[in-house]
This record gives C-alpha cells, structure tokens and sequence, in this order.
C-alpha cells in the first residue's frame, strides 16, 4: 500500500515536467553570431562595390577619431555579445560584468574621441542631417540579424537579470550593425561618426530594453 502511494506521489510531482533544453556553450553561440556578423558584412560591402577602394579603409591607419570610433565600437560588439550570451548561463555572472563593462567602456571612449575630434576640427567634410539620418538607420536596419541572433541564445538561457541582459543584447546588436555602416561609410567628419554611428546602439539599447526584457520575464517562467 505504501509503494503504491509512493509511486502515485512521483507520477504526480513528473506530470507536469517537460524536457529541458540544453544551453549552448558560450564559445559556440559567440561563434555563430560572428559567422552571421561576418557574413552580412560581406553581403553589405560586396553589394555597395565599396572593396578596399572605400576611403574608410585607409582613414583606419591614417585617421586617429575614425579609428578609435572603430575600435570602441568593435570593443562594444564582442563584450556586449559576450555579456549576453553569459546572461542565458547561470553561474556566468562575472563573465557577464565584465563583457558589459568592456561594451560601455568601449563605447564612452569613442564618444570622448569624437567629442575631442569635433572640438578640435574646423572643417566641415559632408556630415549633414541627412547623412547623419542614413547611417543611422541603415545601422538600426543591420542590427536586426544580429539581435535576432543573439536573442535566439538568450532565450534558450535563463537570466536572473532581464533587464540588464535586454540592454546589453540591444547594445551589441546595434554595435554589430553600425560596425558595417562604419567600414563602409565615406564620411569622416567626428560629428558624423558620433550622431550618425555611435548613437545607434545607445538608442537601440534606450528604447527597447525594457519590452524585451519583460518578454524574458515571460519566458523565464
């Protein structure tokens, strides 16, 4: 009688069980996401004819504001989608700290490189509002892949922390896309660089980290 009871309770507490779903290792779903980012890089730079022939090349050498705005974005991209990535799997939180803090470092530097650039600059090299409005959502346009990218790790993990995993997730998503606006931009100018480029991760981390994080709410329950 007391095994019966016994087996009925663990039919009972197994019913409602479903499978659990592996989460990918960290190195794996970081490897997808730049075979992606690479990928949309050749398809956006093979399809404009930019190649090597592309003043934003030689202005990576030549340039010192384009080239810390670069490299702050590139700074941005890895450790946001690292930080990410780490906020789906438990017991990653220092990884996670740290990727962040890279992404807003990197990104505070270019901006101060920028600011610097427009201070001490006098000439005016093509970077008006309706180049600024171009890059910018050409950059919202090309972070859409690698958000869905990224996303689609996210939501296999389980973040204790939604809202901070939302903005860092948008926050290298929008580092990601704006990175190719940047290797295929002709406008140098610091002003440009900084509302046109930099700006679109920031915004895209401001506007939407909140209705993405309550819907990781939602999955985590």
């Amino acid at each position: 009688m007391k095994r019966e009871s016994t087996d009925r309770l663990t039919e009972e507490l197994v019913a409602d069980l479903s499978p659990v779903q592996r989460i990918p290792r960290l190195r794996s779903a970081f490897a997808v996401i730049l075979a992606v980012w690479a990928a949309l890089l050749g398809v956006v730079l093979g399809s404009s004819h930019a190649g090597a022939s592309n003043p934003s090349f030689g202005a990576l050498t030549r340039d010192t504001v384009y080239l810390a705005s670069f490299l702050g974005l590139l700074v941005a991209a890895v450790g946001g989608a690292i930080s990410a990535l780490a906020a789906g799997v438990p017991g990653r939180e220092r990884i996670e700290l740290g990727g962040l803090t890279a992404a807003w470092v990197g990104l505070m530097a270019a901006a101060i490189a920028c600011l610097s650039g427009v201070g001490a600059s006098r000439l005016h090299l093509g970077g008006g509002l309706e180049s600024h409005a171009m890059c910018f959502n050409k950059g919202l346009y090309l972070s859409l892949l690698p958000a869905g990218v990224i996303l689609s790790f996210l939501v296999r993990g389980w973040t204790a922390h939604p809202l901070r995993a939302a903005s860092v997730a948008l926050l290298a998503s929008g580092a990601l896309g704006v990175l190719i606006v940047h290797l295929g931009c002709g406008v140098l100018e610091p002003r440009h660089l900084l509302i046109g480029h930099l700006s679109v991760p920031i915004v895209l981390a401001a506007l939407g980290f909140y209705p993405l994080a309550l819907i990781l709410r939602r999955l985590r329950r």
